[in-house]
């Protein structure tokens, strides 16, 4: 696939009841995308290895030309349907696994994004303590959730645990339940939802699970706004730092215009093609300055009404072209 051209997908996505016990499904929904969405899950899913690689210049590109690399690799098209790539057939199950981990992380954002009204979501253990001493880590066995989810229209927030494999496995969402229900609050409040979303094939078609269980007998997880703020947006903001060169104001906005080459396609192999994403110039100047405030009061929606209109723009006040 392209993630650059102009493209809507379909896929079929199971919604499962809350028991987690393998129940009959509540329904199936045929969920429909663009290029553009897919796109912007990938560009603001932080890498959960960016703790263990050190600050370089153009570091961030370098991750965002890996993470469009292995969803183009990963994935082919036919008409609106995402399908299994036949490239990858000569991988090993271990080599296939580290792309299906990837692709479950930025479908767990769309999903969670156009289902649930989950504006920003995180890694946890990205996301520093209160008392400043490291990252949240105390999960650090095989129970820890992956990801933390903020819907700011209602000041709540969601656990998600993404999953992504060749077919769907009742053990891995079974275990996915597990990890999410290791969480029984954040910052005093049942997580709403808590939910375990898994990326998979069937007969070579993408498809997706989301399966929300219990989440009573956990523990409880404190951080502020500042912290997870800084968390969420540290490695776009890193990504324009980086690529100072490349920044545009474009008008109330500050864009960033990447190149990134075909990975795909015999024909086009050496061309280059440009992503350009941005936010408004107030928001990134409130990023960069690590004032946080607007989060809880309304400014993103003042923001996003600036960006492009040819552009997608998600709740977090990022936008993509």
């Amino acid at each position: 696939m392209i993630l650059t051209e102009d493209k809507k997908y379909t896929m079929s996505l199971e919604l499962e009841d809350n028991q987690g016990s393998g129940a009959p499904l509540d329904k199936t929904i045929e969920l429909e995308f663009t290029n553009r969405e897919l796109l912007h899950a990938v560009i603001t899913c932080g890498m959960p290895l960016q703790r263990l690689t050190p600050a370089y210049f153009s570091k961030r590109r370098t991750e965002l030309l890996y993470k469009i690399f292995l969803v183009e690799t990963a994935l082919d098209t036919e008409g609106d349907r995402l399908k299994k790539s036949r490239k990858i057939a000569y991988l090993d199950s271990s080599e296939k696994s580290v792309m299906s981990y990837y692709l479950g992380m930025f479908f767990t954002k769309l999903i969670s994004r156009r289902l649930y009204g989950i504006d920003c979501l995180t890694h946890l253990n990205l996301i520093e303590k209160i008392n400043g001493d490291g990252f949240i880590d105390f999960f650090d066995g095989e129970w820890r959730p992956d990801m933390i989810g903020y819907r700011a229209s209602s000041n709540t927030w969601s656990v998600w645990e993404a999953k992504g494999g060749s077919n769907r496995r009742e053990q891995a969402l079974k275990k996915g339940s597990q990890q999410v229900a290791a969480i029984a609050s954040i910052n005093g409040q049942k997580p709403d939802p808590a939910a375990v979303c898994m990326t998979y094939y069937d007969h070579g078609y993408l498809c997706g699970v989301v399966r929300m269980p219990a989440t009573e007998k956990g523990e409880a997880v404190g951080f502020d706004h500042k912290r997870f703020c800084r968390a969420y947006y540290r490695h776009i903001c890193e990504a324009f730092l980086e690529c100072g060169a490349g920044t545009r104001m474009e008008g109330q906005n500050a864009e960033l215009s990447v190149a990134v080459p075909c990975f795909t396609e015999e024909k086009r192999a050496g061309e280059e093609r440009r992503i350009h994403f941005g936010m408004s110039k107030s928001m990134l100047l409130h990023l960069m300055e690590e004032k946080y405030d607007f989060f809880t009061q309304g400014g993103i929606g003042i923001w996003r009404e600036s960006c492009p209109g040819d552009a997608f723009v998600g709740e977090d006040g990022i936008y993509v072209r």
